[in-house]
């Protein structure tokens, strides 16, 4: 006779529901998703009057755009910070205490580089800028949009229509 010795029995898994763990009992118990804030919509200036000022400029290498005499039109002083959107291939700019763009000490404002993407700004480039002062509104344009509306006001002027 030979003595066996019990062979250990392996141990179970054990009965653990790790999905269980993770996946509240009561769905009902969860907090309704919070909304995230609605930023309000970008807007042009309708005002065309003595209260749009017009300039010119270029984005530098770094893009940053340099215009104080209708930063100060704007009353817009160095520090002051600024909300930037994209509308129609124009990059809007308004005043935002929480914004996330500032005019730095030089008196110039930095276009993020997505933004000048998407409205075919590039360095070296000229640039038209309205400010809606009673609005408190910068836009600024591709010179290329603004000779493009040049050339379509100098047709109807004239009544030349010239097919490219």
């Amino acid at each position: 006779m030979t003595d066996r010795l019990p062979i250990p029995k392996q141990p179970g898994r054990p009965h653990e529901q790790l999905i269980a763990a993770l996946v509240p009992d009561n769905v009902e118990r969860q907090a309704a998703p919070v909304r995230l804030p609605t930023l309000p919509a970008a807007r042009l200036p309708i005002d065309t009057g003595p209260d749009l000022l017009i300039g010119a400029g270029r984005i530098d290498r770094a893009g940053r755009v340099h215009e104080r005499a209708l930063f100060r039109a704007l009353g817009w002083d160095p520090g002051r910070r600024l909300a930037l959107d994209t509308l129609h291939d124009l990059i809007v700019i308004a005043p935002d205490p929480s914004g996330r763009h500032v005019i730095d000490p030089r008196g110039a404002i930095t276009l993020p580089a997505a933004a000048r993407r998407m409205c075919g700004i590039e360095p070296d480039r000229p640039l038209v800028l309205a400010a809606a002062v009673h609005e408190q509104l910068l836009v600024v344009h591709p010179g290329m949009t603004v000779a493009h509306l040049l050339a379509e006001h100098y047709r109807d002027v004239t009544g030349l229509r010239h097919d490219h």
